[in-house]
C-alpha cells in the first residue's frame, strides 16, 4: 500500500509509522495536511532540518506527531528525573552513559538503517538516540554543545559509523559522556548510566528487555542527605514486566498508552519539538566529527 494514500484516505485518527528515515518526513506531512495525528519511530528524519517545516505544520495546525521515546516511561528513569527535581543529587556535576547492542555480524545489514543515504548515521542514529534524549530529559537540562569521534562499519554492505563517543555539554554546565556501538558478540545490551552530584550520585543499567539475565534492574544511589546519614548507600530494586510488551518491556506499552490519551490535546511522552531537538543534537555531532571540534547544537 502506498503509505501516503493511507494517511490521506484511510478513517483513522493516528497512524504509526516505522518507516525508513529519507521518506518518514513526508509521510508525516501528508498525515498532518489531513489532520492525522502521528508517533512515529525515532529520529523520524534523517536531519533537524528534513523535519523542522513539518513540525511548524504540525504546531501550527495542531496536529501531534510524536517520536518513540521510549525512555521517557522507563521507571528508573522516571524516578531520577523526579529526583533530579526534587533536588536529591544537588548541583549535578557530569553524567555518563553506555548503550552498546550486537555486532553487525548478528545483523542484516542490506537493511536501509545501514545505509548513509537513507539513514544519515549508524549506531549513533538508530540505536543511540534513545539516551541522547533520556539524559538530558532526566536533568530537564538540554545539551547545549558536542564533541565527538566515529569509526566506520566494518562491513560491505554497511556504509554508517558502528560506534561513537561524544563529550556534551547542557546549557547548565553539566557535562556528559556517551558510547554506542555495535560491539556485543551476543544478541543482549551492554548498558550503563551515572548521574554525579554534589550531594548524591547513582548507577544503573537503566536498560532492561526480555533478553536480560538478571530478574530485577537496580538504581544504586549514594546521598549525604543527613536523613540518609545511617544508610548512606541504598539500592532500589525494580522488577520489570512484560505481560503486555513481551520484547522491551510493559513501559514501551505504557508510552503507547500515555501517547493515545493525550493526543488529541498534545500532552504526549514525547512531541515533535522533541525530536526536532533531538536531531540537531544529532546534527552537530555528525559535524563535530566531521570538523574535528566542538560543535554548539543549532536552536
Amino acid at each position: 500500500e502506498d503509505p501516503h494514500r493511507l494517511a490521506s484516505e484511510a478513517d483513522v485518527d493516528v497512524v504509526w509509522i516505522t518507516y525508513r528515515s529519507d521518506e518518514t518526513p513526508a509521510i508525516v506531512e501528508t498525515a498532518v495536511d489531513n489532520g492525522v495525528h502521528v508517533v512515529s519511530e525515532k529520529p523520524i528524519a534523517r536531519t533537524a532540518a528534513d523535519l523542522e517545516e513539518v513540525a511548524r505544520r504540525a504546531n501550527e495546525t495542531g496536529v501531534t506527531v510524536s517520536p518513540t521515546l521510549y525512555y521517557r516511561r522507563n521507571p528508573v528513569a522516571m524516578d531520577l528525573r523526579e529526583r533530579v527535581r526534587d533536588g536529591f543529587f544537588g548541583d549535578v556535576w557530569t553524567v555518563e552513559g553506555r548503550f552498546n547492542a550486537s555486532q553487525l555480524s548478528f545483523r542484516d545489514t542490506t537493511h536501509y538503517i545501514y545505509d548513509r543515504e537513507t539513514s544519515r548515521g549508524g549506531a549513533l542514529q538508530w540505536v543511540g538516540p534513545h539516551w541522547v534524549d533520556a539524559m538530558p530529559w532526566v536533568l530537564d537540562d538540554p545539551i547545549r554543545r558536542v564533541n565527538a569521534q566515529f569509526h566506520g562499519a566494518d562491513d560491505p554492505h554497511a556504509d554508517v559509523d558502528a560506534g561513537a563517543v561524544l563529550q556534551f555539554e547542557t546549557r547548565d554546565g553539566t557535562l556528559g559522556t556517551f558510547h554506542t556501538g555495535y560491539y556485543l558478540s551476543d544478541r543482549g545490551k551492554d548498558t550503563h548510566l551515572g548521574l554525579y552530584g554534589t550531594d548524591a550520585q547513582a548507577l544503573t543499567p537503566l536498560h532492561h528487555d526480555s533478553l536480560q539475565h538478571e530478574p530485577t534492574l537496580p538504581l544504586e544511589l549514594t546521598a549525604e542527605n543527613p536523613d540518609w546519614s545511617a544508610a548512606p548507600k541504598r539500592t532500589v530494586q525494580y522488577e520489570f514486566t512484560y505481560d503486555r510488551f513481551p520484547a522491551w518491556g510493559d513501559f514501551v506499552q505504557d508510552y503507547f498508552e500515555d501517547y493515545f490519551a493525550g493526543y488529541e490535546t498534545g500532552d504526549v511522552p514525547a512531541t515533535v519539538d522533541d525530536a526536532v531537538q533531538l536531531l540537531r543534537v544529532l546534527d552537530a555531532a555528525y559535524e563535530s566529527a566531521e570538523r574535528d571540534e566542538w560543535v554548539t547544537v543549532a536552536e
